[in-house]
């Protein structure tokens, strides 16, 4: 009996019978190495073989119009892979192996053309085609206009379904974010698009450190650092010789110091001084110098005059206010004869009948009491006694012996 080992086959009988004529009948097989042929290339297709054989060990390539030779085989475990021209693709199985029947396995795949078409178009970008073709495994790029950026894949492959991979990119215009600041602090944004310019500006009373404006660039970004905002600060003013200075609520803007001079000093400036915005004091800095008094013109004689011209004023007033309520009455004439009693001021003025003299001078000696005979109650109460209660006269004044009118305090008696 006649075998052989794997991946080779007997080549004759395999078993042989010893004759009467001591031979041994047929003739003596052969093991022979199985080999496969040439796989077949079909059109548009790139084969390439690998196998372990002494003389193909290295990968043979092919194409569909390399020449067919007959004499080259492969040994059993040789593998095929089918690849297709570009813009094709495999229909089958791609890979073949040799197997130890002497043939390869599967059946021969195909190539089929494949097409994606062309890429839609990018809003505010570009697709360029790389190999300026549509066709499967072609690659189309895509980028951006200035200002805007991808927002997706940069490059898509046709791939063997008749599509293209991944998703289309978009692209957005490049916007810088609102632009940080500190607290108070204002921020004016033209736009949040490259170029855009922030302008910073600080509250009343404080002054910007750093830049007052920002500008977005491409890579949506604001260049530079926000400012920040220091309170304005004056500072503690100096001291002034013979004087002091009173810090009323701080050195920061709008805060007021108060200049002050000692005694015998005289304040030449101003009495208050405040922060202004550019972190100067208002106004110059006073001083305080001695005081010198100066001498005064004499008035004495004018406000004399004055005063004595007001008093003779009021005492004319008075005066004639006096007259006007006063007027003249009888009184009879008794031993000791009483002043008319004015029913105004009650003022009395009381003179002795002895010592009257009339207007001319003449004086009287001891006098008898005229009316010492007649009843109390007929004399007068009033020196002014109306003679009636409606007629509107009075008693005749009393006359003297030459005709002239007696009067005692300026009062006319009997």
């Amino acid at each position: 009996m006649y075998s052989c080992v794997n991946n080779y086959r007997l080549n004759g009988v395999p078993k042989r019978t010893c004759l009467e004529n001591k031979q041994w009948s047929d003739f003596a097989p052969k093991c022979e190495e199985i080999r496969c042929p040439e796989p077949i290339i079909p059109e548009h297709s790139i084969l390439s073989v690998t196998g372990n054989d002494r003389m193909y060990g290295r990968t043979l390539i092919r194409t569909s119009e390399t020449p067919v030779d007959g004499t080259r085989s492969y040994k059993v475990g040789a593998i095929a892979k089918y690849r297709c021209e570009r813009g094709y693709k495999v229909a089958g199985e791609p890979l073949s192996t040799c197997e130890d029947t002497g043939h390869w396995s599967g059946d021969v795949p195909q190539c089929i053309y494949v097409d994606c078409g062309n890429p839609p178009k990018l809003s505010n970008g570009k697709v360029t085609l790389a190999s300026n073709a549509t066709y499967y495994g072609a690659l189309a790029l895509y980028s951006c206009e200035a200002n805007f950026e991808r927002d997706g894949v940069s490059r898509r492959l046709c791939l063997e379904n008749g599509t293209w991979s991944s998703d289309v990119p978009v692209c957005k215009e490049i916007q810088c974010k609102a632009p940080d600041s500190i607290e108070d602090m204002k921020v004016q944004v033209s736009t949040h698009s490259v170029g855009g310019v922030a302008h910073y500006s600080c509250p009343k009373g404080h002054v910007m450190q750093g830049n007052s404006t920002r500008i977005c660039l491409m890579d949506g970004i604001w260049t530079g650092r926000a400012p920040i905002c220091n309170p304005i600060d004056c500072k503690m003013p100096g001291k002034i010789e013979n004087g002091r200075v009173i810090v009323m609520n701080g050195t920061t803007y709008n805060s007021a110091i108060e200049y002050h001079c000692v005694p015998q000093y005289v304040r030449i400036g101003p009495y208050l001084r405040k922060c202004m915005d550019n972190s100067e004091w208002s106004g110059e800095e006073p001083r305080c110098e001695l005081m010198v008094e100066e001498p005064q013109e004499s008035n004495l004689g004018t406000n004399i005059g004055i005063g004595a011209g007001v008093i003779l004023f009021l005492l004319l007033i008075i005066g004639i206010t006096y007259f006007k309520l006063r007027k003249a009455t009888p009184v009879k004439n008794t031993e000791n004869v009483e002043s008319a009693e004015r029913k105004e001021d009650r003022n009395a003025a009381v003179m002795s009948y002895a010592t009257l003299s009339d207007r001319n001078g003449y004086s009287h000696g001891q006098i008898p009491r005229m009316y010492g005979n007649m009843n109390g109650e007929s004399l007068y109460d009033s020196p002014y006694e109306e003679t009636g209660r409606d007629s509107g006269t009075y008693e005749p004044e009393p006359v003297g012996r030459n005709g002239s009118v007696v009067t005692i305090n300026g009062v006319a008696v009997r």
